[in-house]
């Protein structure tokens, strides 16, 4: 059986600006193709952040879920929309591995790693997880709310929640994949659970709706 370590490919983002001051984050498994060609240009790191973190088609499919379940009146916004241009400064936007993490196939294919289960199967995930996530939550100058995309990074966020080297709480969203619109439909109520995967997106959306309720309530 070979070893993880050896078909993981790890290319430095440079992707290291935190908000200390975020009342939200949003968190992805790695940096994307658009992130990194970001990255490469002649911006800021914030700038970088704010214009290429979730791009492309994620980003409409982010806000539908995060204003269907109340993120927007947490903010006191309109709409996440704005999460982009004037209200950045109330959210950092981040994901568990800091820099973009390949994955070598047995075919030789070179894909985005994705199966986040293998974290602690690897030496490298573990200790890009340490260095980066895990180091740069401790920047946050309150106790944050969470927002993972997708069950493995919430499975994740929710064990580095009960070990307590992060602080606030954690909600899901479906993962913003143009791929996924079923499960996005199914997280904002305009689809039905057909399987495992739909319902979980369901029931988490009503766990996020209660949880933000009771921030509202505070």
């Amino acid at each position: 059986m070979r070893n993880i370590d050896e078909s993981i490919v790890i290319e430095p983002a440079a992707l290291d600006y935190v908000n200390p001051n975020a009342q939200v984050v949003i968190v992805g498994i790695t940096p994307g193709n658009s992130q990194m060609s970001g990255s490469r240009e002649m911006m800021s790191l914030r700038d970088i952040k704010r214009q290429y973190a979730f791009a492309g088609t994620m980003r409409p499919n982010l806000i539908n879920m995060l204003d269907y379940i109340g993120i927007n009146k947490l903010l006191g916004i309109d709409s996440c929309e704005t999460l982009w241009d004037r209200d950045f400064d109330q959210v950092d936007m981040t994901s568990i591995l800091k820099d973009a993490v390949y994955e070598i196939k047995r075919d030789g294919k070179k894909t985005m790693f994705n199966d986040v289960s293998k974290i602690d199967k690897s030496m490298k995930l573990k200790k890009l997880l340490v260095d980066g996530f895990i180091t740069n939550s401790k920047e946050y100058k309150h106790d944050v709310l969470y927002i993972a995309c997708g069950p493995g990074v919430y499975d994740v966020l929710k064990k580095l929640q009960i070990e307590k080297r992060i602080n606030g709480l954690v909600i899901a969203i479906a993962h913003p994949s143009g791929a996924n619109a079923g499960r996005v439909n199914c997280y904002i109520g305009k689809k039905r659970p057909i399987d495992s995967s739909y319902q979980w997106c369901a029931d988490r959306s009503k766990e996020a709706i209660c949880i933000v309720n009771q921030l509202l309530a505070q």
